[in-house]
């Protein structure tokens, strides 16, 4: 089982993973099988969704990554603020995700940001 610091980790290189079987890969081993996403802009179930949704923001926001800037953690629930930055480490955007856990895996994730 990993630690909610590894599954933050993968969980935010992934959104930067050009390769979408690789990120579907990676995705599917951090997340429960009914895993569910939902921030301002989509609502999604799966690996495979958010994989696509993850590609499709790729193309949208060239050089673009995330940075956890703080984790909170209790009773299988996390609260991480994160910052979007470009290349240059220029904060472009910050957010909010609340995130729940089953068997030491993310079952759901909910982002708060300002809708683009």
């Amino acid at each position: 089982m990993k630690t909610v610091n590894e599954i933050w980790e993968v969980y935010r290189t992934c959104w930067n993973i050009e390769n979408s079987e690789e990120r579907k890969s990676k995705l599917s081993k951090i997340m429960t099988d009914d895993f569910e996403y939902c921030d301002p802009n989509t609502k999604l179930k799966g690996a495979d969704q958010l994989s696509e949704y993850m590609g499709q923001f790729q193309k949208e926001f060239l050089g673009i990554s995330f940075i956890v800037t703080d984790l909170q953690l209790h009773h299988e629930r996390s609260l991480a603020n994160w910052n979007m930055v470009t290349s240059k480490n220029e904060i472009v955007g910050n957010g909010t995700d609340f995130a729940q856990y089953e068997n030491g895996k993310l079952k759901q994730i909910t982002g708060f940001f300002k809708e683009s």
